[in-house]
């Protein structure tokens, strides 16, 4: 079977990796010196229905591991009927450490938004949960790539979240941030565990999106 994700790997000449991890299929896209990935599998049954996470970077999860967000987003996309997970971010770069991520760390990658685009494109269900930061990292590349607003536009049919909160930082005063949280809300880490994501709404795709 031809996996579009290996075909990327092929073409960036980036490294492929298929593996197992208690029993589900795993398959991740690294640059050689595995300090970015670009992309994470997890699937438990062929074919069928895909959902595809976007983060704000990747964790230490990989084809042969995983960790409390990717097994909380698989029980999401199980409840979503779903076959497969995908896992995308804004940066590519690897920290399981959000507080180290530095806003540098969100500059425009063509590679990485190649997967982000692609896995979009190819799921079924589009799940957003990069935080605030990773909202402040998308808002800062939007700067540049206009093209990204169209991105998110061509699958808003299938955008979803558990929720849109608004920031409370009083930087963001006359000019909100809007931002879909993380699974795993930092010191609420067990706020959305089971609680069903639900569709984006017109409004809040703009409160995301546009400003």
């Amino acid at each position: 079977m031809d996996l579009w994700f290996e075909k990327l790997a092929d073409k960036y000449q980036l490294d492929f990796q298929p593996g197992v991890y208690s029993n589900i299929l795993g398959a991740a896209v690294f640059n050689t010196n595995g300090t970015r990935r670009y992309f994470l599998e997890k699937r438990w049954a062929q074919g069928g229905k895909v959902l595809t996470a976007i983060m704000m970077n990747p964790s230490n999860a990989a084809h042969n591991k995983t960790d409390d967000t990717v097994d909380q987003l698989i029980d999401v996309a199980k409840n979503e009927g779903c076959h497969a997970l995908y896992v995308v971010n804004i940066s590519s770069i690897i920290d399981g450490t959000s507080n180290n991520v530095k806003n540098t760390q969100f500059t425009f990658e063509e590679i990485n938004w190649t997967f982000v685009s692609k896995a979009m494109t190819e799921a079924d269900v589009v799940f957003l949960g990069w935080g605030m930061k990773g909202q402040l990292g998308m808002l800062e590349q939007q700067k540049s790539n206009s093209t990204l607003v169209k991105t998110f536009e061509n699958v808003s049919n299938k955008l979803y979240c558990y929720e849109v909160l608004k920031s409370d930082n009083q930087r963001f005063v006359k000019k909100p941030v809007y931002y879909a949280p993380h699974p795993r809300k930092r010191f609420e880490e067990e706020k959305y565990v089971d609680v069903p994501i639900r569709q984006l709404t017109d409004l809040e795709f703009v409160q995301l999106f546009i400003r």
